[in-house]
């Protein structure tokens, strides 16, 4: 399970940012597939889609001069502010603050 979850979340995390549509993608219910990730991952199916999404921002962040407005855009969010305050949560700093971390 945790094999096919990695799979779709690699080929989809741009579109696709709920666990509900991973779960119907693979025919089982939300809480099972929440269950099973958990069970082998230790992190729930919701942590591991945002990880991939801040992942590629960073990578995109380091390696691009794309404004993080484009960066968000890009990774499947319209909303801007939205995306960073995500990338806040999961990072402890701005985007803003990583770009400029790693570009010294």
């Amino acid at each position: 399970m945790t094999t096919a979850f990695r799979k779709l979340l690699e080929k989809n995390y741009i579109k696709l940012k709920r666990p509900g549509q991973y779960a119907a993608l693979l025919h089982i219910s939300t809480p099972y597939l929440n269950d099973c990730i958990k069970g082998s991952t230790g992190y729930s199916v919701s942590y591991l889609i945002q990880e991939r999404i801040i992942l590629e921002a960073k990578r995109l962040l380091y390696h691009t001069n794309k404004s993080v407005k484009e960066i968000a855009f890009e990774l499947g969010y319209v909303d801007y502010p939205y995306f960073s305050r995500l990338f806040s949560k999961v990072t402890g700093i701005s985007a803003i603050t990583f770009r400029n971390k790693n570009h010294d």
